[in-house]
């Protein structure tokens, strides 16, 4: 198993392209992890319920195949065709939109429950495999968004 160290960088996320976080109960309960996660070195990724990228470290942006200018990930939905996920057939097919919502970080959301697997990623003629794995995010019992953490294989 992998061992995850959190460790801290300099942030690339400027306050401007953060989406407006809910409030919940007078607080907004996912702000306290935008700086934590767009500041790590470790490839990871905070989404909302509605599976919004609400912060994304650089070297997540890197690991996508996104690139982080202009915010890349920040304020966009994973279902936007913000990442081009394969499938693992030779043919090398993208994912269907029922096959998305089951990658770690919406599947997390969906069933407020671990989720971790495989994921196959496209870049122009590039393609790699990453190792996702994905926890909810909840208050009060509410699941109000995912944490997930990449490692290419």
């Amino acid at each position: 198993m992998t061992h995850i160290d959190m460790s801290v960088a300099a942030s690339e996320v400027a306050p401007d392209v953060v989406p407006t976080l809910r409030l919940v109960g007078g607080v907004r309960p996912l702000e306290n992890w935008l700086q934590t996660v767009s500041e790590a070195e470790e490839p990871c990724l905070l989404l909302d319920r509605d599976g919004v990228v609400l912060a994304a470290s650089s070297t997540c942006h890197a690991v996508l195949g996104v690139v982080s200018a202009r915010g890349g990930l920040v304020g966009r939905g994973l279902l936007e065709d913000v990442i081009d996920l394969i499938d693992f057939s030779a043919a090398r097919t993208r994912l269907r939109p029922d096959e998305v919502e089951r990658i770690p970080p919406l599947f997390a959301l969906s069933t407020g429950a671990l989720a971790r697997g495989l994921m196959r990623i496209r870049s122009g003629t590039s393609t790699w495999t990453l190792d996702a794995i994905a926890t909810p995010l909840r208050v009060g019992g509410s699941v109000l968004g995912s944490l997930t953490f990449f490692h290419r294989v």
